[in-house]
């Protein structure tokens, strides 16, 4: 049975929505292997580990090459094309735009810190636009 291709989107939403939503399952395969996998531990010699920490580094270990192959996995996959109607393209579209204006912002915020600008009451004006929207 051949999938039906949905009416309300084109093919330019539903690519540029599958495209955005690889871009954020791989962005988040690397912030789960960033901040699981034992980084500091890896220059410690096995001697020097009791059985808890070694056993503690072999799981965070396991766990985020799982969780990233996971993520990793399931962007590859997209859903099927019946699927990516317009409400799914703008949701994954929305998303995106979403994060990447998050990072944006904090890279803006790092840069204004380091050049010395008081950014209390940036800081101040984000949460009040965060709180009003969620």
């Amino acid at each position: 049975m051949l999938s039906r291709v949905p009416d309300d989107s084109s093919k330019f939403e539903r690519g540029a929505a599958t495209a955005l939503r690889h871009l954020l399952f791989l962005l988040a395969a690397y912030a789960v292997f960033h901040k699981i996998f034992p980084f500091a531990l890896l220059g410690s010699h096995l001697v020097d580990l009791t059985v808890g920490d070694f056993l503690r580094v072999l799981f965070q270990t396991l766990v985020s090459i799982i969780g990233a192959a996971y993520l990793v996995a399931k962007s590859f996959r997209p859903p099927n094309l019946e699927f990516r109607d317009r409400v799914w393209c703008e949701r994954w579209t929305a998303i995106a735009f979403g994060v990447i204006a998050i990072m944006i912002g904090s890279m803006v915020i790092a840069l204004l810190e380091r050049k010395g600008f008081d950014t209390a009451m940036a800081r101040s004006i984000a949460r009040g636009i965060l709180w009003v929207l969620f």
